[in-house]
Order: structure tokens, then sequence, then C-alpha cells
């Protein structure tokens, strides 16, 4: 682990792998990886890449990989949960849209030992990311949504 990873908190490095799951996830959707390929190229090259002149922080290798293994694993079963939980929002998902919920699902889902506010919280701030309009809202609501299907 190098110096940098020491100095940042636990809580950015789990958003930093959190938004890195859900931009494998979505690669994924163009270029067709395993999950192995995939979580190596996200941990070795993508790791704390310089972004606007300011290098990003490095993300929970761990978490990286879990949500990532996860997501292939359960992608069915992960896919029927969203598509239950999103009401009057069903339609089509954009693909990173999609990404961003399937990962977030997982790890309510599957991956019990974060508390599900800090989940979804950290999935709204992964899709205000990348989106301006209502996006964050639905990921809000999906999640939370899905939280109470799955967590009591």
């Amino acid at each position: 682990m190098s110096e940098a990873a020491h100095t940042e908190s636990a809580s950015a490095r789990n958003r930093a792998a959190r938004l890195m799951a859900v931009q494998a996830i979505y690669q994924r959707g163009i270029t067709p990886n395993d999950a192995a390929s995939l979580t190596a190229e996200y941990a070795a090259h993508r790791s704390g890449m310089d972004i606007d002149g300011e290098k990003a922080v490095e993300p929970d290798s761990d978490l990286l990989k879990s949500i990532i293994f996860g997501v292939y694993e359960k992608e069915d079963d992960l896919s029927n949960l969203i598509t239950q939980n999103r009401g009057e929002t069903a339609g089509t998902l954009d693909p990173l849209l999609q990404a961003c919920l399937l990962c977030g699902a997982y790890e309510l889902a599957f991956e019990q030992v974060t508390d599900f506010p800090i989940i979804i919280s950290d999935y709204v701030e992964v899709a205000k990311a990348f989106y301006d309009g209502k996006e964050p809202g639905l990921v809000n609501a999906v999640l939370d949504s899905v939280r109470k299907a799955v967590r009591n």
C-alpha cells in the first residue's frame, strides 16, 4: 500500500472503490471482460490517476474487488431486485445508471457490513459525478427501496 493510501480516510477509499466499481461495470458493457481482468485493470492502471492536476484517492482494493466480482456473480438477481424496486420509474435505464444501481444493490443485499445510509449516500454522489438531472434522486429512491427489501 502506498504512503498516500495510509493517509486517506477509510470512507474516502470506500467512496473511490464504489466510483471505480461503477465505472468498471459500465465499461464491461462496452468492452466485455471477465471480472478478474476488469478488477486488475482498475486496481493497477486507474488507481491514483491524476484528475485535473490532483491525484485521485486510492480505492479500497478489497471493496473494489468484492463489488465487481459480486455484480458479475449476482447480476440476474440484482437486475430483478432493481426492477422490482423501481416502481413508477420502470423502463430502460442508461448503462451508466444501471451500473450504479447494480453496484449499490449488490452492497445492500450481499455486503451488509457498512451501514446502509453510507452506501446509498456514496452511490448518490457517484450519480452526481455523472448526472445533473433527476438521476441522483432516482438512485436514492431505488436503493432505499432495495434496502427496505433486503435489510430490516
